[in-house]
C-alpha cells in the first residue's frame, strides 16, 4: 500500500457477509415468529370448543399426536433427517421437554375446567407468558436485564387479569357457595392457567438461553409425541374415550394438532433461535388481543368494555417489556 493512500474504511467482506447473514437471520426470526402468533390465537377457541365436542383427554392426545406427527414430516423435510428432532441434548430432555409436556397437558385442563364466562380471564392468565419470558431472561439468558419498564409492564398486565377476572375474584372471595361450586373448583382454571404461562415462559427463556442447541435440534416434535402418549394413558385410565367422535370434534381435533401445534410450535422454536426473544415477546403482544376476541367471535358474545380494556392491559405488557 502506498505511503499516501487512504486506509479503506469499509468492513471486511467476511464482516460484512456476517452481519448481513444475521440481520437476513432475525428477520426470517420476526416472520416466523408473526406466523406462530397467528396460529396461537386460534388455540383458546379451538381448545374450548373441541375439548367439548372431544372430552379434554382423547382431544389432548390425538391434536398432540397429530401436531407431533405432522412436526417430524415438516423438520424432516426443513433439515433432510429425524435425527435432530429426536437425539436431543441431555439437558433439553431433562428441563426444556418436562416444561413443554407440562403445558401441553395443564393448559388444555384449564380450559375444558373453565365455564364460558371464565374462559377468556383464563385465557388472559395463560398469555402472562411474554412478560414473564423477558423477565426471566433478565436473569436467565446472557446479555439480558431487568429493566423498569419490565416492572411495569408486569403490573400493566396483572391490572388487565384483574380487569378481566374482577367479578370471578369477588365470587372466589365471597363467603359461602351460592352458586353450588366450590371455591377450589372456581379456583382451578386459574390456578392451571398461571401453572402453564410459567411453564412456557421458563420452556421459552431456556430455548434462548441455550440458543446454539435451539439452533441444531428442535423438542416439539418429541414434546408432542410425549404430550400425547401421556394423555392416551390418562384417557384409558379414566376412560373417557368416547364411542365414535362427532364431525366438528374430529374437525377441531384435526386444525388444532395441524395448526397451533404443528405450525405454530415449530415456527417458535425456530424463530427463538434466529432472532431475539425481547422481540419475539413484543409480536406476542397481539396474541392476548386476537385470541380474545377470536373467543368472542367463536363463542357468538359479545366482549364487555373490562374485557376489551383487560385485553390491551395484557398486551400492552407485553408490548412495552419487549421494547429494547
Amino acid at each position: 500500500m502506498a505511503p499516501n493512500q487512504p486506509r479503506s474504511t469499509d468492513p471486511a467482506p467476511s464482516t460484512a457477509a456476517a452481519a448481513a447473514s444475521a440481520t437476513h437471520s432475525a428477520r426470517l426470526g420476526l416472520v416466523l415468529g408473526s406466523v406462530a402468533v397467528l396460529f396461537w390465537s386460534f388455540g383458546s377457541s379451538l381448545i374450548f370448543l373441541g375439548a367439548r365436542q372431544a372430552g379434554a383427554w382423547p382431544f389432548v392426545a390425538i391434536a398432540a399426536l397429530v401436531g407431533g406427527g405432522s412436526q417430524l414430516i415438516g423438520w424432516r423435510l426443513y433439515r433432510g433427517g429425524f435425527r435432530s428432532a429426536i437425539c436431543l441434548p441431555w439437558r433439553l430432555w431433562a428441563v426444556s421437554l418436562p416444561c413443554f409436556v407440562l403445558y401441553g397437558l395443564v393448559w388444555p385442563w384449564a380450559l375444558v375446567n373453565s365455564s364460558a364466562k371464565q374462559v377468556f380471564g383464563v385465557s388472559l392468565i395463560n398469555y402472562l407468558w411474554p412478560v414473564l419470558t423477558v423477565l426471566f431472561s433478565a436473569w436467565w439468558v446472557p446479555g439480558a436485564r431487568l429493566k423498569t419498564r419490565t416492572v411495569l409492564a408486569t403490573f400493566l398486565a396483572l391490572a388487565g387479569l384483574v380487569c378481566a377476572n374482577l367479578q370471578h375474584i369477588r365470587d372466589l372471595l365471597a363467603a359461602g357457595d351460592s352458586a353450588g361450586v366450590s371455591p377450589v373448583r372456581r379456583f382451578l382454571p386459574y390456578g392451571l392457567a398461571l401453572l402453564a404461562a410459567v411453564t412456557w415462559a421458563v420452556y421459552s427463556t431456556l430455548l434462548a438461553r441455550w440458543r446454539d442447541w435451539a439452533r441444531n435440534y428442535v423438542t416439539s416434535p418429541v414434546g408432542f409425541l410425549l404430550t400425547g402418549s401421556i394423555a392416551c394413558a390418562i384417557t384409558a385410565f379414566t376412560g373417557s374415550m368416547p364411542a365414535k367422535l362427532s364431525a366438528p370434534g374430529t374437525l377441531l381435533i384435526i386444525c388444532y394438532g395441524a395448526g397451533p401445534l404443528a405450525v405454530g410450535y415449530l415456527l417458535w422454536e425456530i424463530a427463538l433461535s434466529k432472532a431475539k426473544v425481547h422481540t419475539l415477546s413484543l409480536l406476542a403482544a397481539a396474541t392476548p388481543v386476537l385470541s380474545t376476541f377470536l373467543l368472542c367471535l367463536f363463542l357468538r358474545t359479545l366482549p364487555g368494555p373490562e374485557l376489551i380494556i383487560a385485553a390491551l392491559l395484557v398486551g400492552g405488557g407485553v408490548l412495552l417489556s419487549a421494547r429494547e
